[in-house]
């Protein structure tokens, strides 16, 4: 049961719409474009909402799982080697972009929780 007004995460976030304006900014410029390829970061949200395991990803996919890991789970796993990795693998501005996105989509994973509605969906 959604724990504020509206059956949905956008009603839910018309309630303030400072806010709303601020979520629209970010899930149209950083989480649906940019210089990440979307099926990446996808791959990072499912991972994030644990509807995938990284098992079984190797080359850019992992590594970009490995990151989502430390960024959501464990700092400590962004040592110099992960860095080293990510540095060969990714831009700069893919690496921003990237971290931006999966820092997002975690805080939107766990205030849909805690509102009531699944991880992942409208």
């Amino acid at each position: 049961m959604a724990r504020l007004p509206g059956h949905t995460a956008a009603e839910m976030r018309s309630l303030q719409p400072e806010a709303r304006v601020a979520w629209d900014e970010i899930e149209t410029n950083v989480l649906r474009a940019g210089v990440v390829d979307q099926a990446l970061k996808e791959l990072c949200f499912a991972y994030l909402a644990s509807e995938i395991q990284p098992d079984g990803y190797r080359g850019r996919e992992r590594l970009a799982l490995d990151w989502a890991y430390a960024i959501a789970y464990d700092s400590d796993k962004a040592d110099d080697d992960l860095w080293q990795r990510l540095h060969a693998t990714f831009s700069e501005p893919e690496l921003v972009e990237l971290g931006c996105a999966i820092g997002f989509e975690l805080g939107r994973q766990h205030w849909r929780r805690s509102v009531g509605l699944p991880a992942r969906g409208d």
